[in-house]
C-alpha cells in the first residue's frame, strides 16, 4: 500500500535524519526556526501536527535526500549557519521547519530546475538551494531574484497561532484526501481526524466523529462507527467498533467492539 503522498520516511533525531535509499547528489538542510510568536511551551518546530512535528513534515517532501537540521533564529547568518554541516553532495537545498506545507512534488520540480540549469544559488520564497561546492567558498549570498514554485500552500509560512491553525486544517484535509482516493469511505471530513501515519485498507468505512492516532491499522472492509477512538493500534480485518475506545491493542478479525468499551493493552 503507498505511504501518506508517497513519501515515506524515518524520523530518528533532531540533530540528524537519514532515509534509507538516498539520493547521494542531495543534501537536505531543515532550519529549526525558534519563532517567539507562539504561546507554547516547546518550541514551535516540535508542535505536533496530525502525528509528526513540524519539523518532520518538511523533512517528508525530501524522502531520499539526507537530512540534517540545525536551530536558527530570525537574525542567523545563513552561510555561517550551513557551513559546518555541508558535505560531497552536489546540491544542497536548505528550507525551514515553518513551512509544513510544502509537497515532494514541489522539491522534484526545484530540484529539476537547478539540474537542468546548473544554477549555484537559487532563493525559493523562504529556504534555497545551493551548488554545494560554490557556497563552500561563499562569504555571501549575492542572489536576489526570488523564484517561485508550486502552489501558494508550499512555502506558507506558520509563525502565528492563526497560521498554524490554517496549516493544520490543510493538512488534515490532505490526509483524509489521501485516503479516500485509496477507497477508504469517510463519512463526514469535517469530525474526523486522522494521524499522518495511519494505514487504512481499501474497503474500511469510517463513520463521523471518529479520531484514528499514532501506529494505528485498520483493516479491510471494517466499520468504526461514530464516536470512537482508536489510539496505536491493530483492527483486522472485518471488524466493527461501536462507539469505543481502544489503545495499544490487537483486535482480530471479525470481531464487533462495544458500544461503549474501553480496551487497553490487550489482544483480543
Amino acid at each position: 500500500m503507498e505511504t501518506l503522498f508517497d513519501n515515506e520516511i524515518v524520523i530518528k533525531n533532531s540533530e540528524s535524519t537519514l532515509t534509507d535509499n538516498k539520493n547521494d547528489d542531495i543534501l537536505v538542510i531543515i532550519l529549526l526556526n525558534k519563532n517567539f510568536n507562539f504561546n507554547v511551551s516547546r518550541t514551535p518546530y516540535d508542535i505536533q501536527m496530525y502525528g509528526k512535528k513540524m519539523w518532520e513534515w518538511v523533512a517528508l517532501a525530501c524522502p531520499n535526500s539526507n537530512i540534517k537540521t540545525t536551530v536558527c533564529t530570525e537574525e542567523s547568518e545563513i552561510l555561517t549557519l550551513i557551513k559546518p554541516y555541508l558535505g560531497n553532495q552536489k546540491w544542497t537545498v536548505v528550507l525551514y521547519s515553518d513551512t509544513p506545507l510544502i509537497s515532494g512534488a514541489t522539491i522534484e520540480d526545484i530540484l529539476s530546475y537547478v539540474k537542468a540549469k546548473d544554477v549555484n544559488v537559487l532563493n525559493l520564497p523562504k529556504g534555497y538551494v545551493f551548488n554545494t561546492e560554490y557556497i563552500k567558498n561563499a562569504e555571501s549570498l549575492i542572489s536576489t531574484n526570488i523564484t517561485n514554485f508550486g502552489s501558494k500552500y508550499d512555502f506558507f509560512e506558520v509563525n502565528s497561532n492563526e497560521t498554524l491553525y490554517e496549516a493544520k486544517h490543510i493538512l488534515k484535509n490532505r490526509i483524509l484526501d489521501y485516503h479516500i482516493k485509496n477507497g477508504v469511505n469517510i463519512e463526514d471530513k469535517q469530525s474526523t481526524f486522522i494521524d499522518a501515519e495511519v494505514v487504512i485498507e481499501s474497503g474500511a468505512k469510517i463513520e463521523h466523529n471518529t479520531t484514528l492516532v499514532g501506529q494505528t491499522y485498520i483493516g479491510k472492509n471494517c466499520i468504526i462507527e461514530p464516536n470512537s477512538i482508536i489510539k496505536d493500534s491493530v483492527i483486522s480485518d472485518n471488524c466493527v467498533v461501536k462507539c469505543s475506545y481502544i489503545e495499544q491493542s490487537r483486535i482480530s478479525e471479525n470481531m464487533i467492539v462495544g458500544p461503549f468499551e474501553k480496551i487497553i493493552n490487550k489482544s483480543n
